[in-house]
């Protein structure tokens, strides 16, 4: 199974050397500039992510015609799914970002993205299950 958020718990330690975990916070007490900051990634690895994700796209697009038009249901878009491993290779593509990120930036910036994520509206939880209460838009 595929967790959501790219939520990971952060060990260091005190005086001591005992090891403390941190989680992202469920609040951000400051607002990360990210408007001029860049990440910096091997190209393969951004041309792969592209790849899955313009398929993705435009697969789902054509889908989404086709149920439209009365062509294809539920049970086809769950094959298409399945058959084209879509969630590993999102979750791959999401480890690929997530490795660019935090080898780049400061664990307390990697720990306001966590919770940017965190905030995220996921499927099978409470009013996210239901299209109408699409936010996105």
């Amino acid at each position: 199974m595929i967790s959501g958020g790219r939520t990971r718990s952060r060990t260091s330690t005190d005086e001591q050397g005992q090891d403390l975990v941190r989680a992202p916070a469920l609040e951000l007490n400051r607002l990360m500039d990210m408007s001029s900051r860049e990440i910096r990634m091997p190209l393969s690895e951004v041309v792969a992510v592209l790849q899955d994700l313009n398929e993705f796209v435009v697969s789902l697009d054509r889908l989404g015609s086709r149920q439209a038009s009365g062509t294809a249901d539920e049970h086809t878009v769950g094959t298409f799914i399945a058959d084209w491993d879509v969630a590993r290779r999102l979750a791959r593509a999401r480890r690929v970002i997530s490795a660019a990120l935090d080898a780049q930036l400061s664990e307390e910036d990697n720990a306001e993205i966590d919770a940017l994520c965190d905030q995220g509206h996921f499927y099978g939880m409470d009013s996210a299950t239901s299209p109408s209460n699409d936010q996105s838009s």
